[in-house]
Parts: C-alpha cells; structure tokens; sequence
C-alpha cells in the first residue's frame, strides 16, 4: 500500500538504516522481495559501513542472502572497520551463508583493518566445518593478525582440537610466532590444552621455542601448573633449566606459585635445585618466603643448599627456623 502510494523507498532511520536494511535483518524475506522490486538500494549502509548483506550474513538469514547475490549487491562490501560480509558469516559460523559467499566469489581472503581474515576468526571461534570451507577454497592458511596470531596459533590458544589438527593437515606453520614470540606450542601449553600439545610435539613444534621474555612452552606450563602437559614436554626432552631472561627457572615458577607435583617432577628430572635467578633467589628461598612446608620439605629432602645465593643466606636461615624445619 506505501509502495503503490509512492513511499519513499529508501528513507532511512536516524542510524542510517533504510527499510530495505531492517527488513534483511529481520529475515523478512518477502519483505525483502517486494522492497527490491521497487528499486529499494541494495548496497545502502547504515553510518557503521553495514549494508543489506553484510547485516543478513551476520543473522544468517540465508534466503535474503540469496535474493541480495541474485539481485547484484556488492558481496564485499565492509564495515568501516574493513569486517566483509564473508567475514561476518565466518565469524557467527554461519556454514550454508558461508558456502553461498564463496560460490558467488567472494573475497576469501579479505581482511579487517587489523588483518584478520575469515580464516583466523574461524578458527578463533571453532567454526570446523566452516575452516574447512575455507581451506578447501585456497584460503591463505598462514595469514597472520596485525599482532602475528596465526589461525593455527588461535585454534592452538582456544584449544579447538578438531581445527588444529585440520590445519597442521594442510601444512600451516607450525612454529609461526606472534609478534611478541609466542608460539602455538606456548599458547597451547599456557592453557593446558593437552590434546593440542601432543599434536604439535607429534608434528615436530620446536619444543624449546621461547617467548620475548625466554619464557619456555616449560616454564610456562610450570608457571600455571598444568601436570599433565609437564610431564609431556619432559618426556619429550623440553630443556627444565631453561630459564626466563630475569634467571627465573621453570623449578623457581612452580615452587612460587605452590605446583607441589610439578616441582616433584622436575626434581626427579634432575632439574637444577639450586638454580638461582638474576636476583639470587633460589628455588628454596622462595618456597620459604612462600611459607610453603611441603615443597620445602621437598627441596631440602632432595640435597638444595640452604646457604644457596649467599646475599639471603641468613633471611634463609631465619625462615626456616621459624618454619621448624632448621633446628
């Protein structure tokens, strides 16, 4: 009835929303239908750069997708902030919008202003079948983040099993850092994400890789006490003295933050008891300072010296006096 009375078609909302916008993001498909019939503007956009398809990619309204691609909208379109309608779709893991995207040629590849791509937010969120979308249409696999995350180093961070594994499948770099060094092997360990760990270790990860900081996939698996992924870094020769550009040892990080088996195991592992870092602090003293009895009990059953980093040796002393461990 508005349309046959010459409505204006295309008068938008305060945010710069036409009809024809709020009827894509509703999923009101005949709606849709009838608006682009009367010449409503496909590629109108609100003032934040959305338009028509880029905001029914993001409902997943799949049928109004159809229609816009049929009627010529501009399947690239972005946001002010670079996010295409490719993007959006991979970021809600909207699988069958996806597949019409990339069927009516849309950029596989293009990214945010931040660089991530398609890929990354993909992976990022554990969408599989929509990675492997996007893998299978050449997507590039290594395209980094302007921070250097790679989607492998994301899918490693988030513990997503099934997309790591995708990845390394089809050859993504497995040592590729981010800017400030950190590896998907770091990550995947910070995290305690197992599974995640044994994969990279089987494809050859560089074990020893460190952060900035000389921070180790061990040091940092000591730091948060993840049992299970020690004993895995161990077995598979991870470097246990391997310290932090500060002198702090993997040994010195479990016993600060009281990982009582952890530091069981790397004293069986023939870890150095009486590393002391940059400070002279040892592995001792800072149980002692902890006031934590069981892993200094540990360390003195286990040979560490107690005059060990001679500038503390008598705040030592009196800790462990007033511990009732030194009679």
């Amino acid at each position: 009835m508005l349309i046959n009375n010459k409505a204006d078609i295309n008068k938008c909302v305060e945010d710069g929303a036409s009809p024809l916008f709020i009827a894509c993001q509703k999923g009101l498909t005949e709606v849709v239908q009838m608006l682009i019939n009367n010449k409503a503007d496909i590629n109108k956009c609100i003032d934040d750069g959305s338009s028509p398809l880029y905001i029914a990619c993001q409902e997943g309204h799949t049928e109004v997708v159809q229609m816009l691609i049929n009627n010529k909208a501009d399947i690239n379109k972005c946001l002010d902030d670079g996010a295409s309608p490719l993007f959006i779709a991979c970021h809600n893991g909207h699988t069958e919008v996806v597949q019409m995207l990339i069927n009516n040629k849309a950029d596989i590849n293009k990214c945010k202003d931040d660089e991530a791509s398609p890929l990354f937010i993909a992976c990022h969120n554990g969408h599989t079948e929509v990675v492997q979308m996007l893998i299978n249409n050449k997507a590039d696999i290594n395209k980094c983040k302007d921070t250097g995350a790679s989607p492998l180093f994301m899918a490693c961070q988030e513990g997503h099993t099934e997309v790591v594994q995708m990845l390394i499948t089809n050859n993504a770099d497995i040592n590729k850092c981010k800017d400030t060094g950190s590896s998907p092997l770091f990550m995947a360990c910070q995290n305690g994400h197992t599974e995640v760990v044994q994969m990279l270790i089987t494809k050859k990860a560089d074990i020893n890789k460190c952060k900035d900081t000389e921070s180790s996939p061990l040091f940092i698996a000591c730091q948060k006490g993840h049992t299970e992924v020690v004993q895995m870094l161990i077995n598979n020769k991870a470097d246990f003295n391997k310290c932090r550009d500060d002198g702090v040892s993997p040994l010195s990080i479990a016993c600060q933050n009281g990982h009582t088996e952890v530091v069981q195991m790397l004293i069986n592992n023939k870890a150095d008891i009486n590393k002391c870092s940059n400070k002279e602090v040892s592995p001792l003293f800072i149980a002692c300072q902890k006031g934590d009895t069981e892993v200094v009990q540990m360390l003195i059953n286990n040979k560490a010296d107690i005059n060990k980093c001679s500038n503390k040796k008598y705040h030592l002393c009196s800790l462990l006096v007033r511990m009732d461990i030194l009679k």
